[in-house]
């Protein structure tokens, strides 16, 4: 093995170490997220409400459901450090409960867009043909339509009977479900993209030429090149999930009472 390489070409040696060396690039990706200054700042927001949302009922202990009819619209004091609604509810309490909610949204829409979205526009741009094909019309036809609406189509045709049927879980997955269909479309095409871009790499020739197998090279060296922008992009987009749950609970379509969410606060202000 030492003499077949050592009489190697020096640029087959090139490729070879490339191809070798690319398997351990899964980390340098957090150094092209720190060059994103847009998506560094989305991303410590992020943390910080996640932070807030995690360990702010242990520090604010007030019930966000239980009213106090002695203490209706009132303003902020050390009891209700932000008042309380027309029940009585506590308001910074029923904020971190509904963050809560939101982020726990965002975090399993963005769970469904890497699982569906990254892993068909990866086989989608590796493979093409025509699962590229599909993949690309059923995208098309998705993007056609304004996220927001189709979201609010699906929760007001789908939802009296899942939250019948399964109650306040069945409405939760509705929601995310909702959201994630229109979501995943962007994350398949940037992973598409930068899949058809990777795949005609030196180093995945390399891989190639010596035996590697179609998943070994999607797995080891062409993954692990697209994970930044994954992350870059679910990041960025777990701002607008946020907003579109609001949305769809400040039209009845999201989480319902007694549960507080965002957007229904802000119909209820």
């Amino acid at each position: 093995m030492t003499n077949s390489t050592s009489n190697m070409p020096s640029t087959g040696k090139k490729l070879l170490r490339q191809s070798q060396q690319t398997a351990y690039v899964l980390p340098l990706f957090f150094r092209r997220l720190m060059t994103n200054r847009l998506a560094v700042v989305s991303l410590f927001g992020v943390i910080l409400l996640v932070l807030v949302a995690a360990f702010g009922p242990i520090v604010y202990t007030t019930s966000p459901i239980t009213p106090d009819y002695k203490a209706i619209n009132q303003s902020p004091s050390l009891e209700h450090w932000l008042g309380t609604d027309n029940l009585g509810r506590d308001t910074l309490a029923r904020l971190i409960y509904g963050l809560r909610v939101s982020l726990i949204v965002a975090f399993y829409v963005e769970l469904l867009n890497i699982s569906l979205g990254a892993t068909l526009g990866l086989l989608a741009g590796y493979f093409g043909g025509l699962l590229d094909v599909i993949v690309t019309r059923i995208a098309d036809i998705l993007f056609a339509f304004p996220g927001l609406l189709l979201a609010i189509l699906v929760a007001a045709t789908f939802g009296p009977v899942v939250t019948e049927q399964f109650g306040g879980i069945g409405r939760l997955l509705l929601v995310t479900g909702s959201l994630s269909l229109v979501s995943w479309p962007l994350m398949a095409r940037l992973v598409r993209s930068q899949t058809l871009s990777i795949k005609e790499q030196e180093f995945v020739t390399a891989a190639r030429s010596l035996g590697a197998t179609d998943s070994r090279i999607m797995l080891t060296y062409i993954l692990p090149n697209v994970a930044g922008i994954i992350l870059v992009s679910s990041t960025l987009d777990i701002a607008s999930v946020v907003v579109n749950e609001a949305v769809l609970s400040l039209l009845g379509l999201g989480i319902q009472p007694p549960d507080p969410s965002i957007g229904k606060m802000i119909t209820d202000a």
